[in-house]
């Protein structure tokens, strides 16, 4: 069986890894794996990051009321949004951080 040689420039010359100008079965499958393997980190990235602004997002709204230009009135419609935005936030960053220990468990 002969084997196919890859053209100059070509879209699968990245799926080469030793450079020999012929792409493999074994070579699609390890770069099958690299892909695999920078999504994952890439979705772990934004979810640290999520958990992040989730965090910074609590501190900012709880130093709000402390902030001399808000006027008491509007205090109180602060305080019934509060309860939802720290328990949606919070959940946010529980489920990042039970995540990341079930993950390094297994």
């Amino acid at each position: 069986m002969k084997q196919k040689k890859l053209q100059t420039k070509s879209k699968y010359d990245e799926f080469d890894m030793d450079n020999d100008g012929v792409v493999t079965d074994k070579e699609i499958a390890q770069h099958q794996e690299m892909m695999n393997q920078q999504l994952l980190e890439e979705k772990s990235d934004t979810q640290r990051r999520m958990a992040w602004v989730a965090m910074i997002s609590m501190c900012v709204f709880a130093l709000i009321p402390l902030l001399p230009f808000i006027p008491a009135e509007r205090l109180s419609t602060l305080a019934s949004l509060s309860d939802m935005l720290f328990l949606s936030q919070a959940s946010i960053v529980g489920l990042y951080f039970g995540a990341q220990a079930y993950m390094a468990k297994r």
